[in-house]
């Protein structure tokens, strides 16, 4: 067993993250048998008690969580933050294509950079995190009964962006022949955004009152 130490760190926070949410994200990354974590004057002090390389591996992965709040702040305040940080934040992976596509009907602006690992869009953090889940467990939903990865995007994004069950997107695309029913599953007969849109536009007109 490695010499037991004790280090202090410092570091400053993002403006307006919970404080029970910066406890919690960061007392999950400790990997040391003891730490003391305080928050005073938006900085965390985080007193870490263990190994040489107990210590290390901690404020490497406290440096990660706090580099993630950043992302959620620059969200909140720039409009923007890495894909990653949303996924990590969701706990779940999704198409990013898929949550802009979703956010966007859900009354937002979105889009993704060019390499498509930053989103850009006027929805909060927390819309964008709640919808990513949505479009998460849409897709898993959708494993068995729909082929192909095109397919299962459009419907996600359609389900997670209107707040409707997959089964409904489903027989809305069914019957509009963006989807068809076959042997291997369902499929999709035309280019996905396409018909994203011919299906949106029949939720929204069946959601709407009189």
């Amino acid at each position: 067993m490695g010499v037991i130490k004790r280090k202090l760190y410092v570091a400053n926070l993002p403006p307006g993250i919970p404080i029970d949410k910066v406890y919690e994200k960061i007392s999950s990354t400790i990997r040391s048998g003891y730490a003391e974590i305080s928050i005073r004057g938006g900085r965390v002090y985080i007193e870490i008690v263990g190994t040489e390389f107990e210590i290390k591996d901690s404020w490497y992965r406290v440096r990660q969580a706090l580099a993630d709040l950043w992302e959620l702040y620059r969200l909140r305040t720039r409009r923007e933050a890495s894909i990653e940080a949303i996924v990590k934040e969701a706990g779940r992976t999704f198409p990013p294509e898929a949550l802009v596509y979703a956010l966007e009907l859900r009354g937002y602006e979105a889009r993704l950079s060019d390499d498509k690992s930053l989103l850009y869009t006027t929805a909060p953090p927390e819309e964008v995190i709640t919808t990513a889940r949505k479009i998460a467990d849409a897709i898993d939903q959708l494993k068995y009964r729909v082929r192909g990865s095109a397919a299962k995007r459009m419907i996600a994004a359609i389900a997670a962006g209107l707040d409707v069950d997959v089964e409904h997107v489903i027989e809305y695309g069914l019957r509009s022949r963006v989807l068809e029913e076959t042997e291997d599953g369902i499929i999709l007969r035309e280019e996905w955004r396409r018909g994203l849109r011919k299906i949106a536009v029949m939720l929204k007109g069946a959601q709407t009152p009189g």
